[in-house]
């Protein structure tokens, strides 16, 4: 039998960082294309039964791009992977009918429990829930232009390489060019959350994907991800993912010794 096609739509406007389809390729064929002028060829050619729209940071035409290509196939799953972090765009994408919307960093495995979970599902099945897809308008949050967008892109660099680290919001801003009142508006502006709440969400996620390892300690994994307090850790944790680290860890490790 056949592998499925599935088309991967590559839109983000930095490419320094490999793109995540390769962790698709290793189980499905995947074709992708970076040209947004393109997509509609490729879809005729590959005739794909998923598509995949990766972003770091969408704008009014990239978001208009995904909607045309929602309902020219209103029975494809569309999955939509993004590093903005924001309320307005989730909701977005849930009222456009995008199968699934996940923000980066994420694990492999979460990407390809997404891909599982759309390619499970017959095409009959989706019909009824999309066939609905009416477009949405674009939050007036993206609304503004790709140079804005870049103003605070040193600052989620930062955080992924120090996360370890005692980082002080004020230094981040003066990394940025900026004094800490505008770096905080600006960052509210192009995330959609703050840059405290950024970077303790990247710290739990860093924290799930190392606590999926049955050898580590809670303690350990509190100060590699910067939670100098384990008991603060623990309740941030807690807060975010709805069950202590510990029993996180201990799910994890039953489901490795299956």
């Amino acid at each position: 039998m056949a592998s499925p096609r599935i088309l991967w739509v590559d839109l983000r406007f930095q490419r320094k960082q490999p793109s995540l389809y390769h962790h698709l390729a290793k189980k499905w064929t995947v074709c992708c294309t970076h040209e947004s002028g393109r997509i509609i060829n490729e879809i005729q050619k590959v005739a794909p039964v998923l598509l995949c729209f990766e972003y770091d940071y969408p704008d009014t035409h990239s978001l208009s791009i995904l909607q045309q290509t929602l309902q020219l196939l209103p029975s494809t799953p569309i999955i939509m992977l993004t590093e903005q972090h924001s309320e307005a765009l989730a909701v977005w994408a849930l009222r456009n009918r995008v199968w699934d919307y996940l923000v980066k960093p994420l694990s492999h495995q979460e990407l390809l429990k997404s891909a599982e979970s759309s390619l499970s599902l017959p095409q009959t099945g989706l019909s009824g829930r999309q066939n609905s897809r009416v477009p949405n308008p674009i939050p007036a949050e993206l609304r503004f232009n790709v140079q804005q967008r870049k103003m605070t892109l040193p600052a989620r660099s930062f955080v992924e390489k120090h996360c370890h680290e005692k980082i002080a919001e004020k230094d981040v801003a003066q990394l940025c060019g900026m004094n800490t009142s505008t770096f905080s508006r600006a960052f509210k502006k192009e995330h959609g959350i703050t840059f405290r709440d950024y970077l303790i969400n990247y710290r739990i996620h860093r924290a799930r994907e190392l606590l999926q390892n049955p050898n580590v300690t809670i303690k350990d994994i509190a100060y590699t991800v910067g939670f100098h307090d384990p008991s603060y850790f623990t309740r941030m944790f807690r807060r975010m993912v709805g069950i202590s680290p510990s029993c996180y860890h201990e799910k994890h490790k039953k489901t490795a010794t299956r």
